[in-house]
């Protein structure tokens, strides 16, 4: 919203930018907070553990005018291994949008016993990533990365169930909407089995019609938990997650993915200490799908909940599930997206003054910047938004007078 003051007749008119929006000596909204990428990437290798390696944040960060995409496919064959080489092809259609920060892909692979190995080979729009032509993983003694933003990542536990995750290039992503055709092949050496719970795409993507700004954390590993535990197995798993901003957010959104939840046995899931959804969060309804093993993502609004720093639980411990209890369960990826609206700034006036003040997310560096045409523009004062909103105040003189507020 732009208003123009001009000596006491007051005027209002909308005008749309991706960048800044302008105040005509009343108000105005927009400042766009500078895109982060936080990457955790320690020097963790060795991808087999048969009690499961936990989950761990790998990547977080915040975009201007974003969202967060997830999609599933269920892949899973009933009977018996698949001949080699097994291939899976899977279309993800982003929603059109103007770029992509960051995007994972997520598979789980059964390998039937913990010894075979797999060579994975996997195209996006027919070309290869990079480390997966192939990525050979599998066996007892995997050195495989895990917990790694930049590169694949393989994480082995139980009797050979393997996490397979993997960065992919934006440059690779088309953003008009039309399919991106993931391809998945794997051979075999020994035996491995090589088939796919599900192929999952994640990734956060940028449209300056969103107008807000988005933090995001995405967490991943082999989870797994036990009804009865036998050391060192456990029957919880707690996820720390990167810390983001909870101040003036508008919505924020856990997603979580499981594999081997069985419909009507009992597990748990909170965050900061709330339960989340019922008795029986995870499950995979065999009858109704028709396939034998799947992946079970759900999704709760945690805004009521949100805390700079948060962690999600879950559990099949008897302390927290009074039910039949899963005998074993493997939660495996996890997403949280917090939205801001876009950072505001509204003028009053107060007597020969115009009293300017910017709300929005603390941490964001903006400028205020004034214009007598909207062509030309002179920085005010520059600052970094804490919890308190920011104050300027700018005398009116003669002759028309716009305002913005932006990053610098």
């Amino acid at each position: 919203m732009t208003i123009m003051h001009h000596h006491h007749q007051t005027t209002c008119w909308k005008r749309t930018e991706p960048h800044a929006t302008f105040v005509r000596s009343c108000r105005a909204a927009g400042c766009l907070l500078a895109a982060m990428l936080l990457c955790h990437a320690p020097a963790a290798r060795g991808g087999f553990a048969s009690q499961g390696q936990g989950i761990q944040t790998v990547v977080s960060g915040s975009v201007t005018n974003g969202a967060l995409y997830w999609h599933t496919e269920p892949e899973w064959i009933n009977g018996t291994t698949p001949d080699k080489p097994y291939q899976v092809t899977v279309p993800f259609a982003l929603p059109p949008c103007q770029s992509v920060a960051v995007a994972r892909l997520v598979m789980t692979v059964w390998g039937g016993t913990a010894n075979d190995v797999s060579q994975m080979t996997v195209t996006v729009n027919n070309t290869s990533l990079a480390g997966a032509s192939p990525l050979v993983f599998g066996g007892t003694g995997d050195a495989n990365p895990v917990f790694q933003a930049g590169l694949p990542c393989s994480y082995g536990s139980g009797s050979g169930l393997w996490l397979v995750t993997m960065p992919v290039p934006a440059a690779l992503l088309a953003t008009d909407g039309s399919p991106n055709v993931v391809q998945i092949t794997q051979t075999t050496s020994n035996g491995f089995d090589g088939r796919l719970h599900h192929v999952t795409l994640a990734a956060v993507y940028q449209s300056a019609n969103l107008a807000n700004s988005l933090d995001y954390v995405l967490a991943e590993g082999s989870g797994d938990i036990y009804k009865t535990p036998v050391s060192p197995q456990t029957d919880t798993r707690t996820v720390s997650l990167e810390q983001v901003a909870p101040a003036n957010a508008t919505a924020a959104q856990i997603r979580a993915l499981y594999t081997y939840g069985d419909t009507g046995q009992d597990d748990r899931l909170f965050f900061n200490g709330h339960q989340l959804g019922g008795e029986d969060v995870a499950g995979w309804d065999k009858v109704g799908s028709g396939l034998d093993y799947g992946p079970s993502v759900v999704s709760f609004d945690v805004l009521p909940f949100l805390q700079a720093n948060n962690t999600v639980k879950f559990s099949v411990a008897a302390a927290d599930v009074p039910g039949t209890r899963e005998t074993s369960l493997r939660p495996q990826f996890v997403a949280l997206g917090v939205t801001h609206d876009a950072a505001k700034l509204v003028a009053v006036r107060n007597g020969d003054n115009l009293d300017l003040t910017v709300t929005g997310v603390p941490g964001q560096s903006c400028t205020i910047m004034e214009s007598s045409d909207l062509t030309n523009w002179t920085p005010l004062t520059n600052f970094t938004l804490g919890s308190a909103p920011v104050q300027q105040a700018v005398s009116i003189i003669p002759g028309n007078r716009f305002y913005r507020v932006k990053t610098p």
